[in-house]
This record gives structure tokens, sequence and C-alpha cells, in this order.
């Protein structure tokens, strides 16, 4: 009988006893598991893609011989280009509401080509998993510090850009703008792009 008063007294003490051994709600959330950068396309052990702004420029990493893949090639032709690179796209997308018309996407993890009427119209490439692949033919990438870049081009910054820490490089039809993450020389490039992108300013 004691045995059993025993007994129960303990699980009636358990059933009363503050949950101190669970998870507090103010925990630091877990971040979920980042997907691994994909370069696995047939050419990319050969080939670097380089970002300008007339397009994509493909360089052959033994000759250093490059092509571009231009702006207004059809979306077949830029698709295939850089799967050869960066492998199968990751989805592919539609927006109607662009401030420059209806557009529609494809991602390579960072990479994401622009079309217009079934055209190469322009690339954005964003602060992902898979952006230290690509730079500009002079060394400008994801995470290039303003000081660094301004070594090699010259910064325009965009005035009241409502984008944020707008700015560009290069003149004429040969234009990449980016973004910074904050201002000041150590700050770090957080977007690039060129052509046509969907853009509310």
């Amino acid at each position: 009988m004691r045995k059993f008063i025993t007994l129960a007294m303990i699980g009636l003490l358990a059933a009363c006893k503050p949950a101190a051994d669970k998870a507090p709600v103010d925990a630091d959330p877990v971040a979920p598991a980042v997907p691994e950068a994909k370069n696995d396309g047939p050419n990319a052990a050969t080939t670097a893609v380089s970002l300008d702004g007339e397009g994509l420029r493909f360089v052959d990493k033994t000759s250093g011989k490059a092509s571009l893949l231009a702006f207004g090639v059809p979306r077949a032709q830029a698709e295939t280009a850089l799967a050869n690179v960066a492998g199968k796209e990751d989805d592919r997308s539609t927006n109607e509401e662009c401030g420059a018309g209806s557009m529609e996407f494809t991602r390579y993890d960072a990479m994401t080509l622009n079309f217009q009427g079934g055209k190469f119209a322009g690339w954005f490439l964003g602060n992902e998993p898979g952006a230290a692949t690509y730079s500009t033919m002079s060394g400008i990438a994801i995470g290039t510090t303003r000081a660094k870049a301004a070594e090699s081009v010259t910064i325009v910054d965009l005035e009241d850009s409502t984008l944020g820490e707008e700015f560009s490089i290069g003149t004429g039809d040969n234009v990449i703008g980016g973004m910074f993450a904050a201002p000041g020389d150590a700050a770090k490039i957080d977007a690039l792009f060129a052509g046509t992108n969907c853009f509310f300013r």
C-alpha cells in the first residue's frame, strides 16, 4: 500500500511540476538548412560566366576566349547556355506587374535570367548561395567592397534611389547596376544586375 501511494504521489508531482526542461518561448530560432550552390552543368569545369552590361560572357578557363550571350537572344538559347554551366534551373516564374511590363524569369541559385517577349532581356544576381560563381571581367562580385570596386571601375551613385544604396558601373550600353548593403567605403555589394529588371521605383 505504501509503495502504491509513493508512486501515485510521484506521478502527481510530475504532473504539477513546471515545464522547466522545455525550450523557452524566446529561444533563438534555428536557421533553416541552406541549399548548396550548384555549378554542375556539363561545361562547369571548363567555362566561367562573367557579368556584363550587354548580357553574360562565357569564358573558356583554358584559353581565356570569351563569347557574349547578348540581350535579345531567344529564351531557349539563353537558358541552355547557362544550364551548361549552372546546371538545371531551380524554378520559372512570371510577373505581369513589373514596372517594365510583364516579365518571365528562370532562376539558377543566385542568378535569375529575365525575359520579355520570349527574349533574354536582363539578369539579376542576388546575395544567395551560388553568387560566388559570377563576377565581372574586372573581378567585381557580390561581397566586393565599395573601396575595392573603386580601384578598377568608376562607381556612380544613384541619388534618391528608392531601392537603397544603388549604383552603376560602366558607360553607354554596357552599364551594370548594383546595390550596396550599406553606405560607406567598407560596404559590400549585395546585388548586381543589367538589362531590364522587375523593379518598382
